[in-house]
């Protein structure tokens, strides 16, 4: 059975093996420092400061995916000074287990989130994904992402926005499609 929840200090060192983990098999190249550390220290980056959060799914008790969302930053040169930062927030670490992947957990992750960033005042979300990260692109995609910004660089960078009322109403047509089936 499926579960997710807003994961709390005393969830992240299980969280962070998860992402980590998911992360390292996912891409082909190291890890960035960065990402190592918001995984070793999850808490400190992703659940304690204000207006983010880390969502967590369970099956059966055991890590299936990850979600976070943390205030956009402006720190990427190719799409600087495109945000209004007070309403951006930036959507990151979303991973499902591969073994799980198209049972909807993904959908059920973002779900969460829309629900914190309506919450937390954010208007528009931005993530970037890989070309190469496996069902990234269809993904946000379909649940209603617009490419603003490619780089032809060896991470294969897919830069995408969406405004909130939007990505809500996409993820209500996804999950009634996905109800139908």
């Amino acid at each position: 059975m499926l579960y997710i929840k807003e994961l709390q200090e005393e969830d992240t060192k299980e969280a962070g093996r998860f992402l980590l983990a998911t992360m390292e098999e996912a891409f082909p190249h190291p890890l960035s420092e960065t990402a190592r550390l918001d995984a070793l220290h999850m808490n400190e980056r992703l659940v304690q400061p204000q207006r983010t959060a880390v969502f967590g799914a369970y099956v059966d008790g055991e890590a299936a995916g990850t979600i976070a969302v943390r205030p956009y930053d402006d720190r990427i040169a190719s799409i600087e000074g495109r945000y209004d930062l007070k309403e951006t927030c930036e959507i990151i670490k979303c991973y499902v287990d591969p073994a799980m992947r198209k049972k909807g957990i993904g959908t059920a992750l973002l779900q969460e989130l829309l629900h914190f960033c309506r919450q937390n005042d954010y208007h528009m979300l931005y993530l970037h994904t890989q070309l190469f990260l496996e069902g990234g692109l269809s993904f946000w995609k379909k649940q209603g992402f617009s490419i603003v910004a490619e780089e032809n660089d060896e991470w294969e960078t897919v830069h995408m926005e969406g405004k909130l009322a939007v990505i809500e109403q996409a993820v209500q047509k996804t999950e009634t499609n996905a109800a139908g089936n």
